[in-house]
């Protein structure tokens, strides 16, 4: 599996000109910074085996990381938000009946749209930072293999193993690390297909199974919040629902996960041509 330089830059150039561009909806723009922090991240997992110097890694995950944290909480107000907006809809519940929950979540979100009114502010910050990582892509060229399958087949140990862990315990943070380098995973075929048999089957069924992994993460954030709200008319109706939901979800979800992840890393089947 060979790399190029140029898989880097074209990924941080793409993210820059979408924070550029004005006909971007802010939230697109918030998006795309939070998948090129993945991707990014998925690109480092794939060379860690091979850095002597262990310091590089950390300080660009810690880069990457923290591009996408400048978001956090914009986007998990609006995501409760959401994700409430979906359970209701889901449960069939009256919206009448969690009227003061609805009114506490857009107030969450209208407050924060208030008191945090520099998102055009940090969007400048996040291209310039961009902008910078562009500047000193030279850096990568000094740590960056020619071939990286151990750094692939490293990824899907780690995603493998935290599964493997998943079924055991059913824990939501198990689940959600699982999530990560599945994800990792993902991103790792769609910057090189070849690395893989049948890439865009593999991609499909990791994207679907990743997004049903964020459903749980999200609807166990809205219901850590109500747990935190209990004041809220009618809260424990909405946990109760929740909960019942997310059971559904994990079970379906970790039998998909076991079909995705069905072989041991040792029997990884790869690609000639990677």
């Amino acid at each position: 599996m060979k790399f190029t330089i140029g898989v880097i830059k074209n990924i941080l150039v793409l993210t820059s000109k979408v924070i550029d561009n004005p006909s971007i909806s802010k939230d697109s723009k918030i998006h795309n910074i939070r998948v090129l922090s993945k991707k990014m991240r998925s690109i480092l997992y794939l060379i860690k085996p091979y850095l002597k110097n262990k310091e590089f890694f950390q300080s660009q995950n810690i880069f990457y990381k923290e591009l996408s944290k400048i978001f956090s909480q914009e986007r998990e107000k609006k995501v409760m938000f959401d994700t409430f907006t979906w359970i209701v809809k889901k449960c069939k519940l009256s919206l009448d009946d969690t009227s003061d929950i609805q009114v506490a979540l857009r107030q969450n979100m209208e407050n924060n749209i208030i008191l945090d009114s520099n998102i055009d502010k940090k969007l400048q910050i996040c291209e310039q930072s961009i902008l910078m990582a562009i500047s000193n892509l030279h850096t990568f060229e000094n740590y960056i293999p020619k071939n990286l399958t151990l750094g692939f087949k490293k990824t899907y140990q780690e995603a493998y193993e935290d599964l493997i862990f998943a079924l055991i315990t059913r824990d939501i943070e198990d689940i959600h690390l699982f999530r990560k380098y599945a994800k990792y995973h993902m991103y790792q075929i769609q910057l090189f297909p070849n690395q893989i048999k049948h890439p865009k089957k593999r991609i499909k069924d990791l994207d679907k199974l990743t997004s049903i992994l964020g459903r749980i993460h999200d609807l166990a954030l809205l219901k850590n919040y109500l747990q935190n709200n209990t004041n809220l008319t009618n809260s424990d109706i909405l946990i109760f629902c929740i909960a019942k939901i997310q059971k559904k979800l994990i079970k379906k979800v970790l039998k998909s996960a076991r079909k995705i992840f069905k072989y041991s890393p040792k029997k990884l089947k790869l690609s000639k041509t990677s």
